[in-house]
């Protein structure tokens, strides 16, 4: 009798295992043909005949959230219209899932430096423990952007921008702030003799 248990589980359990996996196999192809058919109704609904402000030549566009601006580079932009402390705006930015503003290369502080004239919380804070600035990323202010700092003061421990370089305050201070993340990047390209659109890689 125990044999016989075992043999009807012994052939079962395959048996079973391969309905699961055809039944997996059909969910992963509905929801690709559900996610492609919805990434082209995006596409040709906003990339074609959306906004102008939005970087389309035809071929590629740039969609960020609403009320987030696309400005140039591969990232998306929350401008504050309240003024809050640094933990404050830290906070939110982290809960629309995106980071304060970072400036850690030249290129990005040539396009901060287009923003609004306003002063910017940056993802920018002295830590005692390490005796060094960090970034909101955790990766340490480096010499080269050093170079962008004026006026360094540690008993004000939070760095802002304004116009053209980056400034202390303390954090309690209530600034304007700005959220940045990842633009969705769409190109438009041939699939099997027809033009459909795909999330280019960033």
């Amino acid at each position: 009798m125990a044999l016989v248990t075992l043999a009807v589980l012994f052939f079962q359990i395959p048996k079973d295992w391969r309905a699961q996996l055809r039944d997996l196999n059909t969910t992963k192809n509905e929801l690709h043909a559900n996610f492609s058919n919805m990434l082209q109704a995006i596409g040709n609904q906003l990339c074609l005949e959306g906004e102008k402000n939005l970087k389309n030549n035809g071929q590629n566009c740039v969609l960020c959230p609403a009320n987030w601006n696309w400005e140039g580079g591969n990232m998306c932009y929350y401008h504050s219209k309240q003024e809050k402390s640094w933990e404050e705006s830290h906070w939110f930015c982290s809960s629309q899932n995106s980071t304060i503003l970072l400036i850690k290369d030249a290129a990005k502080l040539e396009l901060v430096k287009k923003f609004p004239r306003k002063m910017y919380w940056l993802g920018l804070r002295f830590r005692p423990e390490q005796r060094d600035w960090y970034w909101a990323d955790s990766t340490a202010l480096t010499e080269e952007q050093k170079s962008w700092v004026k006026y360094v003061n540690y008993f004000q421990s939070c760095q802002y921008f304004y116009y053209t370089a980056v400034y202390n305050k303390p954090c309690e201070d209530e600034l304007h702030y700005v959220c940045e993340k990842p633009a969705i990047q769409l190109q438009r390209g041939d699939n099997h003799w027809r033009e459909d659109w795909f999330v280019r890689p960033t």
